[in-house]
């Protein structure tokens, strides 16, 4: 008992002079630190060429890779603002019939429904006073003008006198003016029953009765709503249809404060949607969020992602891979390659065909199965890579032994 205390005393004393040793060595920097100095003996284990082939030991020098590693995030996908338009109407009227139906693929200027309303009525009386007028001055400026000329005349007969010629050009000038007025009031009912009722006014009939209402597509796309049917009452504060360009999408992936550090605009990404079978789409990140959420901790970054398959929905769940990390080249070791000594990360470094140093590291993230070393190695450096606990067990035994 007393000499399994003395073995215990001995090993503490030994792994205390073994990492005062390591402290009072060159502390390494950087990605590429120096490594201990060589003539300690108490931080070196011996193993035969023949034990490293018995207990299949691999040594191998430090790997060169870039700090970067795979990331998930979870999102949803979502429509450009600019890719959206909710069709309505600028009068209150009842739908007559509807000519698309929900998921419809629709062009630019085709007409979805129609609908009846008073407001036609008024507009299309307008419009008809309005031509009315217009004729009827028409016919005025063109007696005017006839008078005018007759008045020329006769004045040089000497029929006529000077006043008499002005009065009838007086009365031109104003019959022109009062037709032009009319027609640019012509001009005005027209453009209201174009614009707002989308009414061609040069396409109506005598007929008296109410003229149906168009309701048109702003713009080509799918047809992602639909809240109107034959019979309903429909108001501007109603939207009719909404319509959306799914040929360009936006997925909106929720990361944390860390992650967005390593994330820039323009960076690739790939987006999955697990609920549409092999729907996989490359995209960019076009923006790094705006708001934090403050229940989630977490920030929506925007990825735009090209669709010509358009199978994809918004508010489908959806998954954006990309690579995040600094992309600098690093110094990567193997996770078995790493053992700790009184809680202390060490590698063991190959210092001749037999022999290996403990060398203290500061340990980085873990890229693709690989740890990063942060300080503690250099480049060329060879360090047990398979068998390092076999190593490790070594020491303990030769540090109790003496």
């Amino acid at each position: 008992m007393k000499k399994t205390h003395r073995a215990a005393i001995t090993l503490s004393l030994a792994m205390c002079l073994f990492l005062y040793g390591c402290r009072d060595a060159k502390t390494p920097s950087g990605e590429a630190g120096n490594t201990q100095p060589r003539g300690q003996q108490a931080d070196q284990v011996t193993l035969t060429q023949q034990a490293q082939t018995e207990q299949q030991i691999t040594v191998a020098a430090i790997e060169i890779g870039t700090a970067v590693s795979p990331h998930q995030a979870k999102g949803r996908i979502a429509l450009p603002d600019n890719a959206t338009w909710r069709v309505g109407v600028l009068v209150e009227g009842r739908v007559d019939h509807v000519n698309a139906n929900l998921g419809d693929y629709v062009h630019q200027g085709q007409v979805l429904a129609f609908m009846h309303s008073h407001d036609v009525h008024e507009a299309l009386a307008a419009y008809a006073n309005a031509v009315i007028e217009r004729t009827r001055l028409q016919d005025a400026e063109a007696l005017a003008e006839k008078n005018y000329g007759r008045s020329q005349r006769l004045y040089a007969l000497k029929a006529e006198s000077v006043m008499q010629v002005e009065d009838a050009k007086q009365a031109l000038v104003n019959a022109q003016s009062s037709t032009r007025e009319a027609d640019n009031n012509v001009q005005m009912e027209a453009a209201h029953l174009k614009d707002t009722l989308g009414i061609d006014p040069r396409q109506i009939g005598n007929s008296g009765g109410a003229e149906l209402v168009p309701i048109k597509a702003p713009a080509s796309g799918r047809i992602l709503q639909k809240s109107i049917t034959p019979g309903a009452t429909i108001s501007p504060s109603t939207d009719a249809f909404v319509i959306g360009d799914l040929s360009r999408l936006w997925m909106l992936a929720s990361v944390d404060a860390d992650v967005l550090s390593q994330l820039h605009i323009g960076q690739h990404a790939t987006v999955s949607v697990p609920d549409v079978p092999g729907a996989t789409y490359s995209g960019a990140i076009e923006n790094l969020g705006q708001e934090f959420d403050p229940t989630t901790h977490l920030i929506q970054v925007r990825i735009v992602i090209a669709h010509p398959d358009t199978r994809l929905r918004p508010e489908m769940l959806a998954n954006a891979d990309f690579s995040i990390g600094s992309g600098r080249p690093t110094l990567l070791v193997p996770q078995e390659a790493v053992q700790q000594i009184n809680g202390q990360d060490v590698v063991f470094v190959q210092v001749a065909p037999d022999r290996f140093r403990v060398q203290p590291v500061k340990l980085g993230e873990i890229v693709q199965g690989r740890i990063r070393i942060q300080q503690g190695l250099s480049a060329g450096d060879k360090v047990i890579t398979n068998g390092s606990f076999i190593a490790k067990s070594e020491l303990l035994k030769a540090t109790i032994g003496d």
